[in-house]
């Protein structure tokens, strides 16, 4: 599976900026503290989100579009209390798109959770985290660690971990891919084995547009030894298709 490693690693983008532990970002204003406020999806759905203040709409922040199984960068900002109290309550306005699978989504969905800003760590108010939960629903974390972190104080530990399904299903996505170029490439050698005179007008065409220098030695589409050339790249290219495949079927989660 370590080709599809890469699709789930944008949560690593956090990792660049962040305070280290112990060191909060936040700015003090009176009884108030303007924190970032970072996304986690945990979810193979993707979405976006913003946060906002019941008791003042004028203060909000986020905005981020966050994909399956991964997190956000750092947003700023957004004022949360400087000291906890027990009823302080988060809006969470979410966006998110159902994936059919096939790399497609439908309408966005749209909704409102009114989530409780749960206490401080050892009472200190830390950057804000909006958890889309694998349930749908939201937690919200203030902390100046990350979910990887042995001292985060949130529910949920760790950063997002694809499930075998949407692995599965976006490696079939690349699966049938390779299949494709497998297929084209055996098509390919084929019309120039029955000599397509289409094949060789086209393929000369493309040549003379973007790469002259692989037709000056001949003298035109019609050239016995030009389609000797031709079937050598597709088949140098087939046997690149054909190795790309074998290990993607390997690679199967």
């Amino acid at each position: 599976m370590t080709i599809y490693k890469i699709l789930f690693s944008t949560f690593l983008l956090l990792l660049c900026g962040c305070s280290p532990p112990g060191e909060s970002g936040a700015s003090r204003s009176g009884d108030q503290v303007s924190v970032s406020i970072h996304g986690v999806n945990y979810t193979e759905d993707p979405f976006e989100f913003s946060v906002v203040d019941p008791r003042d709409e004028k203060n909000n922040g986020g905005g981020e579009h966050i994909g399956p199984y991964a997190a956000g960068g750092i947003v700023c900002c957004f004022k949360i209390p400087a000291k906890w109290s027990p009823g302080t309550v988060i809006e969470v306005e979410s966006r998110h798109w159902l994936s059919t699978g096939s790399g497609e989504e439908i309408s966005a969905i749209e909704k409102k959770h009114t989530v409780e800003l749960p206490a401080y760590a050892n009472g200190k108010a830390g950057e804000l985290w909006v958890l889309r939960r694998s349930d749908g629903g939201f937690d919200i974390v203030s902390s100046d660690v990350q979910p990887d972190h042995p001292q985060w104080p949130g529910k949920i530990k760790g950063w997002p971990v694809p499930s075998r399904d949407f692995m599965l299903k976006r490696w079939e996505l690349v699966r049938d891919d390779a299949e494709h170029a497998v297929k084209n490439g055996q098509h390919l050698i084929s019309e120039v084995e029955r000599s397509s005179e289409s094949l060789f007008r086209e393929a000369w065409d493309l040549d003379e547009k973007y790469s002259k220098e692989t037709i000056e030695k001949f003298t035109g589409p019609e050239d016995p030894a030009y389609h000797q050339s031709l079937k050598r790249r597709y088949t140098d290219r087939l046997r690149f298709s054909e190795a790309r495949l074998r290990q993607i079927m390997k690679d199967k989660p």
